[in-house]
């Protein structure tokens, strides 16, 4: 059992990895105006956040919720605000970083 729960550890922070790369575009996205990027960030921090929880990485499902709840505080606004989307950027990278310490430390 331990060793397809590993398994799934490994696929999981695989997939969170793919998905930096799909924040990062709806960052763009968002820079370029698209108000609707923020919904793209809010639902990976939540599928992150979930999934990392169930896999006991808390520090990882904790670093998702922050972006999470700050993307959808965000999510109310008609248009990006350039500081809050910069803010976000600081929350994602964080995730980033908290995927690849997980990842080096398998």
């Amino acid at each position: 059992m331990r060793k397809r729960i590993d398994q799934l550890a490994g696929q999981f922070l695989q997939r969170c990895s793919q998905d930096m790369v799909s924040a990062r575009e709806a960052v763009a996205r968002l820079r370029g105006g698209n108000a609707n990027a923020l919904q793209e960030l809010e639902h990976l921090a939540h599928r992150i956040c979930g999934t990392g929880a169930s896999l006991g990485f808390e520090s990882l499902s904790a670093c998702a919720n922050a972006t999470e709840r700050f993307a959808e505080a965000q999510a109310s606004s008609t248009l990006p605000d350039p500081q809050a989307t910069e803010r976000l950027v600081e929350h994602i990278e964080r995730l980033e970083k908290e995927i690849d310490r997980l990842e080096m430390a398998r």
